[in-house]
């Protein structure tokens, strides 16, 4: 075995600040002993670390507040046991009885007026109140640039980038690797020999860090891991590499996307300097008409408003419509929401959101619920009684069209998944239309299930025998086409129609090639007529 690299002063200074004692540098090392550690530090003249003093009251307000040793000593930077260690201490052994009934409000879906609960100043957005809860003051102003800590931390293939740039500034260590998730899921497989060393690198850089939360090719896209798992929570701020991670707002969640420059930053400080923005409110009333779906809802907005109504905004949704959707509906309009322009898109939290999350994390939450008399930069309401399912056009999202004013293009592809529909539910949809029924011989039909998870689901209730049967290709959970990553290119003059996020010129291979966006309704029905067709008379 080759002899082990003794680290520098500087970094077993930076190791002792994240990991406090010489047994954890030890165990985030490997295969090292403490009184390795121990010898190395006395070598280069690193007193042993003293553990701050921690006041009876400072304990004890966060042991109420939290009512979990591993909550309470990330708020401190201590592990769990150092928490513990404290609480008995000062006496403090018994679950605390305030922290029970907070459970209980939480659990009904509704604000809160007790000591401890998020504070109500009657003009707070939900941006407002998160950015506040995470910079430890009461409020925030609009326009007001804070420094916070966030709760969660993405990136997915370009995490290459971030390791890069995150090297470049002689850092060997990232601030709280706990907090950190990569998700391998814009080319899996690998499609080319760059590809595979990049994510060689990766794989390496997250063993060599210890970050807990890494998922390979075989696991799906990005954001919906995310939301799936649990990582980020109602009322947590979440940031992201990539444009779709104000997806996490489906569950009442600030996410916003950030450059591989800026997430380097973060990974080696953990905090960052952000400006609250002003927020816009949509009301969205109506029932949805059979035919339409979360995606023409989104567009139909999306066409209403400019791509620029919400630049560097945020965006809340609200009305009957929003509250009748389930998580994976709002997942599709908080993730289409960047197509006005916003920086984050949240949805309020309510009975569906903690319905959801029930089992998925066991991590306490304080969902962010913004005030009856909150101060808005805009607001815009919207009945849906009406709509007629719609399409995105070539060459941009926002350029939206009534399905049935277009159809009858010829298409020579089509595409059901992605992070925007790719959920169980719009596989349902696409399996009820296709059942029984061959894809067109013009026509090549790519499934790609949103995760791992969805796709054993979609093979228990049988949704993937009915696209095998119907000519479809069902592919790895991914991104898939949506970026070319290797899998459903296309050739000069091509046309899709896609379920994707993006049309941009060139987004699926040639320049020249022409892609559509629409419901996984009217991607199925298309895959069967050969053309684009309105999925209006042919849904149950």
């Amino acid at each position: 075995m080759p002899r082990r690299k003794i680290p520098t002063k500087a970094e077993l200074i930076q190791l002792q600040k994240l990991y406090k004692t010489d047994e954890k540098i030890a165990e985030r090392l490997g295969n090292v002993t403490p009184q390795l550690v121990a010898y190395w530090r006395r070598k280069k003249n690193i007193p042993k670390h003293s553990f701050p003093k921690f006041s009876k009251q400072e304990i004890k307000d966060l042991w109420e507040r939290y009512g979990d040793d591993h909550r309470c000593g990330l708020e401190l930077g201590i592990s769990r046991a150092a928490f513990y260690n404290w609480r008995r201490k000062y006496s403090l052994k018994d679950k605390p009885a305030f922290l029970k009934l907070e459970q209980l409000e939480l659990d009904l879906g509704g604000p809160s007026k007790k000591t401890g609960k998020r504070l109500n100043y009657g003009h707070q957005t939900i941006v407002q109140k998160i950015f506040a809860e995470r910079a430890g003051l009461d409020k925030v102003e609009e326009g007001e640039t804070i420094e916070v800590e966030p709760d969660l931390a993405m990136s997915h293939d370009n995490a290459g980038e971030v390791i890069d740039k995150f090297q470049e500034l002689g850092l060997n260590y990232i601030w709280n690797p706990n907090r950190v998730v990569i998700a391998l899921d814009h080319s899996s497989p690998a499609e080319s020999r760059a590809v595979a060393e990049a994510h060689r690198n990766i794989r390496d850089f997250v063993k060599r860090q210890n970050i807990k939360y890494f998922y390979d090719i075989s696991e799906g896209v990005c954001h919906q891991i995310v939301v799936e798992k649990g990582h980020i929570l109602p009322g947590q701020l979440a940031m992201g590499t990539d444009a779709r991670t104000t997806s996490y707002g489906c569950i009442d969640a600030f996410a916003v996307g950030i450059t591989p420059e800026e997430m380097a930053a973060v990974w080696a400080r953990g905090k960052v300097w952000l400006k609250v923005p002003p927020t816009v409110k949509i009301i969205i009333n109506g029932k949805m008409p059979k035919g339409v779906y979360a995606r023409d809802i989104i567009l139909f907005v999306i066409r209403k408003l400019s791509s620029s109504i919400a630049s560097y905004k945020a965006v809340e949704f609200y009305g009957t419509t929003i509250s009748q959707m389930s998580i994976s509906e709002r997942f599709t309009m908080t993730s289409l929401a960047a197509e006005l322009g916003a920086k984050t898109a949240m949805c309020s939290f309510d009975s569906i959101t903690r319905r959801y999350l029930s089992g998925r994390s066991k991590m306490p939450y304080r969902p962010a619920i913004a005030d009856k008399n909150a101060d808005y930069d805009a607001t815009y309401e919207f009945n849906i009684d009406h709509v007629t399912p719609q399409i995105s056009m070539p060459g941009g999202v926002d350029n939206v069209e009534d399905i049935a004013g277009i159809a009858g293009i010829p298409v020579n592809q089509v595409v059901i998944g992605s992070c925007t529909n790719g959920r169980f539910d719009d596989l349902r949809v696409a399996a009820d239309i296709l059942k029984d029924k061959t894809v067109h011989p013009d026509v090549r039909l790519l499934v790609y299930p949103g995760s791992r998870s969805i796709y054993l689901e979609a093979l228990k209730k049988g949704l993937i025998r009915v696209f095998i049967e119907a000519g479809a290709m069902v592919l790895n959970p991914g991104c898939g086409a949506c970026m070319s990553g290797g899998k459903g290119a296309l050739a000069e003059g091509e046309r899709c129609l896609a379920t994707t996020s993006r049309n941009h010129r060139g987004q699926m291979g040639s320049p020249d090639s022409e892609i559509y966006l629409a419901s996984p309704a009217a991607a199925a029905i298309t895959a069967v007529k050969g053309v684009i067709t309105d999925p209006t008379g042919h849904v149950k």
